[in-house]
């Protein structure tokens, strides 16, 4: 696998795309609705939030739901889901007046600190607007979102953390890593890793000795075939071409 010659030597299992994706976002993690009827919508939702609930519990949750025009009935059957997985509700994203004036019945938030428009989703005046600076970039949250563990993981160990996760230790066979963000373990990787576990395909993952029984990367899935025999040196996995490769490790320049 150290080679250009070994990125074939992945099995991809590829996943058709969500009516639901989410991500991580500095105010928590935001979810945005497809385009479906209501009623599937929900059953796709359910099945999301039941995939990933050890993941995503006790997270707070923005919903984006576009121009859809929501009851407050079925806000509220769709906040009443949120709490049952353990999840906090607090902002409704939308573009339709009749959504936006439900969520403010239920007593959420309907637009996100520092957004530049009012109550209303109109545009505030320029002068009103808060003024940009390193603070407000989303890039400052993201490097800021991260896990070190010094530790070795052991069989029946699992780790979630909604951002970069960096292991100076070995995950051996039987533990599991669960990331929003990137994985990078100072070891031998040899448990089951998932990098972009909310849909961020740019993620990757690297190890100075990368074994894993299986990697995932938003979601694709790849495994190594039994018969393959990995050197120990230091790799990286990535998507490319919508598939998950791996290369050898090297600096960026």
């Amino acid at each position: 696998m150290g080679s250009p010659q070994a990125k074939g030597y992945w099995i991809v299992k590829a996943h058709n795309s969500p009516l639901v994706s989410i991500k991580g976002i500095r105010e928590g993690l935001l979810i945005t609705l497809g385009n479906c009827p209501y009623g599937e919508l929900i059953s796709e939702l359910t099945a999301e939030l039941d995939q990933k609930q050890a993941f995503l519990q006790g997270s707070k949750m923005v919903l984006q739901v576009g121009n859809r025009a929501l009851q407050r009935t079925q806000l509220s059957e769709i906040q009443t889901l949120f709490e049952q997985h353990e999840l906090t509700l607090w902002t409704i994203l939308a573009d339709h007046e009749r959504t936006r004036a439900a969520a403010r019945e239920l007593g959420l938030a309907t637009r996100l600190p520092g957004s530049q428009t009012d109550l209303e989703g109109k545009a505030l005046p320029s002068s009103s607007r808060p003024s940009s600076g390193p603070e407000s970039t989303s890039e400052t949250s993201i490097g800021q979102n991260g896990l070190i563990l010094k530790e070795t993981l052991r069989s029946g160990r699992s780790i979630y953390h909604d951002g970069h996760i960096i292991i100076i230790g070995d995950v051996n066979p039987g533990a599991e890593v669960i990331a929003g963000g990137d994985v990078i373990v100072w070891g031998r990787l040899r448990g089951l890793v998932h990098a972009g576990a909310l849909g961020d395909l740019s993620a990757v993952i690297c190890a100075l000795h990368l074994s894993p029984t299986q990697l995932r990367i938003a979601d694709q899935i790849a495994v190594p075939p039994d018969e393959y025999q990995r050197r120990a040196i230091p790799e990286q996995a990535f998507i490319r071409s919508g598939q998950i490769i791996a290369e050898p490790w090297q600096p960026r320049t």
